[in-house]
């Protein structure tokens, strides 16, 4: 299998695409780009806005609005006028630190996590936005969170990269998350596992990045198939439209310093046909 650009804007990190079924529209983000894209499924036609701040992650809210995990922390973005509003500030306290990739969980909460932008990469963190607009830090000691995915309400894969590892958790409706049931070990596939989704399977369609492909493997471990890219970043994945049968792969450039042409694809959105159905992507509960 052969993912194929969907969309001819490249992104410096492109990562967080995220399916809103009320809108029809398939969000992701450019994370030092600070850029917000999205993209028409029924068309195809892609529009975006310029972002004052640093995302790291999002998901849809209501009538086009969308949550964005920045570094400033939670904010909700309206998308037809480009206004925002903080909800929460995550880590205030730590200037060296962004968020990077979340989602929300089977309630509603939107879940992201923060590393740190110098070295060591030691000491990030897993936060949840609750519905009372507080944060509850769920999880602690990671060094690039990435990955987040509910095969139930109660379980939790989860992505720390550097580990080369999917972890998946007990996970609580209140409290942290924990303790770890077990582990995926994925050290001998090329690349590091960044971001990820579930099929209606159950299976895990993972990204991994420098390693030019997104596998899907069973809750066991055994790869099922490989979706190739011809360039070596994936970032991260989701299923989209109205039967969640069409996969979108955001990636990032190479170099920040290659130019655009048509010769390298880098950090443009991919897209792969007639898939395995997913799983939707859970919408903030505002």
């Amino acid at each position: 299998m052969r993912a194929e650009p969907a969309d001819l804007h490249r992104l410096d990190l492109g990562e967080g695409p995220t399916w809103d079924a009320a809108t029809g529209r398939l969000y992701w983000i450019g994370i030092p780009d600070r850029r917000l894209r999205w993209l028409d499924h029924r068309t195809g036609a892609t529009a975006g806005l310029e972002l004052p701040v640093m995302p790291g992650a999002l998901a849809p809210a209501r009538d086009g609005r969308v949550l964005l995990a920045t570094e400033r922390g939670f904010e909700l973005l309206d998308t037809a006028d480009g206004t925002s509003r903080l909800l929460a500030p995550v880590e205030a306290d730590r200037p060296d630190r962004r968020m990077n990739d979340g989602a929300c969980d089977p309630y509603g909460r939107m879940v992201a996590g923060t590393m740190r932008t110098t070295e060591p990469l030691a000491d990030g963190r897993l936060h949840r936005l609750e519905p009372d607009g507080t944060v509850t830090t769920v999880l602690g000691g990671l060094a690039v969170p990435n990955g987040l995915a509910w095969p139930e309400p109660d379980r939790l894969w989860y992505i720390d990269s550097p580990t080369r590892r999917i972890d998946l958790y007990e996970y609580p409706e209140h409290g942290p998350v924990g303790p770890l049931i077990r582990s995926l070990d994925v050290s001998h596939l090329p690349g590091v596992p960044d971001g990820m989704t579930l099929d209606a399977d159950r299976n895990l369609w993972v990204a991994f990045w420098d390693g030019a492909a997104v596998h899907c493997l069973t809750p066991t471990g055994r790869l099922l198939a490989t979706v190739e890219f011809p360039v070596p970043r994936p970032t991260s994945c989701t299923f989209a439209g109205p039967d969640l049968t069409t996969l979108y792969i955001t990636t990032a450039r190479t170099t920040r310093t290659t130019p655009d042409t048509p010769d390298d694809p880098s950090g443009r959105l991919f897209r792969l046909d007639h898939t395995t159905p997913g799983r939707p992507d859970h919408p903030w509960n505002e």
